[in-house]
């Protein structure tokens, strides 16, 4: 009698240890999973934000969506520009030289300058959505770019590179421009009818008088070194989700 009440006591004390195992075993893989920075899951932050379909995509769309989603849930870092930590215009910079060669602007400012401006109901897969953030509406402050359907990749300052839809009221909102950037598949696409910009008329300065200093309409496009003009766009962006 006392030797089967110690095979059931064992036998117990076998399936405890068997199942305390099987519970840090699942403890382990989800760490794994968050440590994991660009895993391949839909799931970022704590929230579903469904993947685009990459099936129907092809050449250089496909090359630049493909490139973006391996940064997904890349942690927010400024001034970065790699898989330890990116700030918003670092991602495009990056992801526009990995899968296309292609070099660009490094601040989200630059970048909207260099883009060719084309209407919101225009985009296409590619290109970059430009945002204001800040009290001047017509300063560009933060940048993500088009994946199709309405969804942008793009890194938050509070949750790390994330897909997100600029239809969401946040961001509609914010919404400053979009801009295409020109690359090799250009050539088959219908030319966009972009309006030539209006001649400026030249005041008439006599040879003896000397022209006037250049007006300064943008303090800080002539004050600021790059390294200000950055910090400010990551203070900016650190408020989109």
């Amino acid at each position: 009698m006392l030797a089967d009440m110690k095979s059931v006591r064992s036998l117990i004390y076998i399936c405890m240890a068997f199942v305390l195992l099987s519970l840090a075993g699942c403890r382990s893989s989800r760490k794994g999973v968050r440590a994991s920075g660009h895993a391949a899951t839909s799931t970022v932050g704590g929230f579903d934000r469904s993947r685009p379909d990459t099936h129907d995509m092809h050449g250089e769309q496909k090359k630049l969506v493909d490139e973006a989603l391996t940064w997904l849930g890349t942690p927010y870092r400024y001034g970065g520009q790699d898989y330890n930590g990116t700030d918003c215009s670092g991602l495009t910079m990056e992801v526009y030289r990995k899968a296309l060669g292609i070099k660009i602007p490094r601040s989200s400012r630059e970048q909207q300058q260099y883009c060719e401006s084309i209407a919101k109901g225009a985009l296409m897969i590619g290109d970059l959505v430009f945002f204001s953030t800040g009290r001047d509406k017509n300063r560009v402050s933060h940048v993500g770019l088009y994946v199709g359907d309405g969804k942008i990749v793009h890194a938050s300052g509070s949750k790390g590179v994330i897909i997100s839809n600029i239809g969401e009221r946040y961001y509609a909102s914010n919404y400053h421009s979009s801009g295409h950037v020109a690359r090799s598949s250009d050539k088959h696409r219908k030319k966009r009818n972009t309006p030539a910009p209006a001649a400026v008329p030249q005041p008439d300065i006599k040879p003896s008088q000397p022209a006037p200093p250049p007006l300064e309409t943008d303090p800080l496009r002539f004050n600021m070194n790059r390294e200000v003009e950055a910090r400010i766009d990551s203070i900016y962006s650190a408020f989109l989700d």
